[in-house]
């Protein structure tokens, strides 16, 4: 009961809180977070890469509603760039609740990189780092590893001008060396 209350708390700060919070090119925190077949994945990984980090957990309406956009009208517009990686970090506690999510392809899909916080939720280094106040969120890296937006405006299916925001400041990241 109280986890449920504390997510649905998460969710509600999520929607309120400003979005676009843009930082002056911070290196990007040094994460570690564990992959579907357990192997640690760490920020270095994804050197000369561009990133699109999307935090999310289960039962959260508002990540299946940015999943949805992400996967039907952002992912495809990189389909074909190897410089940009869209990486999806579940803040689910338990890793059994993120496999079961995983499968049901609301939350995530093949063409991202899914991690997992190792148990810590909303306490792993990477969300804390950046002061999250829930999900979803969104951090873009660029490709020399500064960090080009914390909380960008999320994309929403219908509203283009979400949309095309959002792909404009990947393909700013992309272009970024």
């Amino acid at each position: 009961m109280r986890i449920t209350i504390f997510w649905v708390f998460l969710t509600v700060l999520t929607w309120n809180q400003v979005s676009g919070q843009d930082i002056d090119r911070q290196a990007l925190f040094p994460f570690e977070l564990k992959d579907t077949l357990g192997r640690v994945v760490k920020a270095a990984d994804f050197e000369g890469k561009a990133l699109v980090m999307d935090f999310w957990f289960t039962g959260c309406k508002g990540c299946v509603q940015v999943a949805e956009a992400l996967h039907k009208e952002v992912m495809p517009a990189f389909a074909n760039d190897s410089n940009v990686v869209f990486l999806s970090i579940c803040l689910d506690v338990n890793f059994l609740q993120w496999k079961r999510s995983l499968r049901t392809g609301m939350y995530t899909n093949a063409e991202q990189v899914n991690l997992y916080t190792m148990g810590l939720g909303a306490d792993h280094p990477l969300f804390r780092h950046y002061r999250f106040s829930g999900c979803p969120q969104l951090l873009i890296a660029d490709r020399s590893g500064a960090v080009l937006s914390v909380s960008p405006a999320l994309p929403m299916v219908g509203n283009r001008a979400s949309v095309n925001s959002c792909i404009a400041l990947i393909e700013k990241a992309r272009n970024q060396k």
